[in-house]
């Protein structure tokens, strides 16, 4: 199987159309229809957002997003650009508090949306995989059961005498 590798760099919260529209054009590439792309672009959107929201405090926080199709499908890591970790200074108790409720809250969100998702214990990249080898699969066998259906279907048939 030919190897389908990309990569891309976002700036800031700003620039996350250029995520959306980088999500977009791989998903039209593969053929992944609406409902699954709706999917992969709000994990990969909520994950770059947890860690511009952990590296708020960084002069240059850039996240960058890199796509690998593997046997087991889509492959989204998430990481933050040069050798950055996690900047949390002088937080009282409260915002840490609203902070952890955030991110359990998105990271929620992620894990309901992906098939798998990896993060660093570090918090300087997040993983996600979208299993797409079975999307065909449920297709053919949705079309399978409605052929059938219109085979079995019994027309109701009038005769003239």
């Amino acid at each position: 199987m030919k190897r389908d590798f990309r990569e891309l760099a976002i700036t800031g919260k700003k620039e996350i159309t250029k995520l959306e529209r980088f999500v977009e054009e791989i998903c039209d590439y593969y053929n992944i229809n609406n409902e699954y792309f709706g999917n992969i672009l709000l994990a990969t959107t909520e994950a770059a957002g947890i860690l511009f929201a952990l590296n708020e405090n960084s002069e240059n926080g850039q996240v960058i997003i890199n796509f690998d199709r593997s046997p087991k499908g889509l492959v989204f890591k998430i990481k933050l650009g040069s050798n950055e970790g996690l900047h949390i200074d002088n937080e009282d108790l409260l915002d840490r508090e609203i902070r952890k409720h955030k991110l359990s809250r998105d990271i929620f969100i992620i894990k309901a949306l992906t098939d798998e998702i990896t993060i660093s214990v570090n918090a300087k990249s997040i993983i996600l995989v979208f299993y797409v080898s079975s999307m065909n699969y449920e297709k053919s066998l949705q079309r399978i059961n409605e052929l059938k259906e219109y085979w079995n279907k019994k027309d109701i048939v009038i005769h003239r005498k």
